[in-house]
This record gives C-alpha cells, sequence and structure tokens, in this order.
C-alpha cells in the first residue's frame, strides 16, 4: 500500500535531491545517476537545502513531517556579487541525519521502481507518485508558461527520465530537449492543466 506518508517521503526526497547545491558534492565523490552522493550532513550535523521560491521551501518542510526524529529550520540567504538575489533555505535536524537520508532514499527507490514498472502497483499509487515528480519540478526548477507551452529546467539526464514518465502515468505528452548540457522538457496542449494543476495538491491526489 501507498499511503500519505509514503506520498509525502517521497516528494520530500524529490525536493531534498532538487535542493541540495552541487557545491555540496562531497570531495572525490562520484556523481551517481540519481543525485544522492551530494546528500550529506555539513559539520554541524544537519542537512541543508535551498530554493528559489518561498512556496518550495513551504511545501519542503509541510512533508518532511512524515520522516520521523526530523526538525526543519527555515530562514532566508542572500548570495551573489555583480547579483544579488535571495534564496529560501531549510536546514533540517534529526536524531541521526543519516537516518533521515536514509528514509527518503528508500522511498525514492521504491516509488521510482514503482513508477518504471519494477513491482506491482495500482493505479492512484502511480498517479500519486506522478503527480509528487511533477510537483516537486514545478516548484524548484522555474518553470516558464508561455503560448508556446511549458517548459521546464531538468538538474539532468536521469531526471529528465523520471519527468517524462511521471507525464506519460499521468497522460500528458512531453518532449526533452538537450543541448550544450542544458536538459529541458517541454509540454503543450491540454496536459499542461494536468501538470500546473499538481502544484495544488487535493485530496484525491494523496492516495490510498
Amino acid at each position: 500500500m501507498f499511503d500519505e506518508w509514503d506520498a509525502d517521503r517521497f516528494e520530500a526526497s524529490l525536493m531534498l535531491l532538487a535542493g541540495t547545491p552541487r557545491l555540496h558534492f562531497r570531495p572525490g565523490a562520484v556523481r551517481g545517476r540519481d543525485g544522492w552522493a551530494a546528500v550529506h550532513a555539513r559539520a554541524d550535523g544537519s542537512l541543508r537545502v535551498e530554493f528559489e521560491m518561498e512556496q518550495a521551501q513551504s511545501r519542503f518542510t509541510d512533508v518532511m513531517r512524515s520522516v520521523p526524529d526530523a526538525t526543519c529550520w527555515t530562514g532566508r540567504r542572500v548570495a551573489g556579487i555583480r547579483r544579488r538575489y535571495e534564496t529560501f533555505v531549510v536546514d533540517v535536524d534529526g536524531a541521526d541525519p543519516s537516518s533521515v537520508v536514509g528514509r527518503l532514499r528508500g522511498e525514492w527507490t521504491r516509488t521510482v521502481g514503482l513508477l518504471f514498472g519494477d513491482g506491482a502497483a495500482d493505479g492512484m499509487t502511480l498517479r500519486t507518485g506522478a503527480a509528487a515528480v511533477w510537483r516537486s519540478a514545478l516548484l524548484t526548477g522555474a518553470p516558464r508558461v508561455s503560448r508556446a507551452g511549458l517548459r521546464l529546467r531538468a538538474r539532468d539526464r536521469s531526471s529528465v527520465g523520471l519527468l517524462l514518465q511521471a507525464a506519460r502515468v499521468l497522460g500528458v505528452a512531453c518532449q526533452a530537449r538537450t543541448g550544450q548540457g542544458v536538459h529541458m522538457v517541454h509540454a503543450e496542449g491540454p496536459g499542461l492543466i494536468t501538470l500546473l494543476a499538481t502544484v495544488r495538491p487535493t485530496s484525491d491526489e494523496a492516495g490510498a
């Protein structure tokens, strides 16, 4: 069964990956296809994620309530030299940071596997997981919506594959466009409403 807590942990795992700055890779670490090599505790024992949107910060703290012994502290940080910008920071403390990461990575591995057909899952479970993929991407990926459709910059090639598969589960056609190291996902037509609606979770998306 895929309950509301499972769904929240999966969404938290996606946002943790998206919000972990690239510079947090450990020296000498191999960048894994799924991005988990970047996720580790800081010297003070906490995990830090940063988002460009306050809405993403709020959503992450909400879904992190599904993780036992995890406490979130929010703040803001001003960065940049020539162009100043503000990011929304979440520090995650817990009795054991590695345990928090382990829980989230385990849920990520399980649910991504289900979305790609590795294991039995009902339609509601798949739609709930797929909606979480797109909701987290729209909140963290600076999407652009215009008359030409939706353009979303993905973090890496594996993220593109997950977004495309999640869109298929939701019945939406998307295309991937990659060039000069930039990974973009493009969608247009009626399916845009389905994708954009994932940012507003409903009781139907909670799953059971």
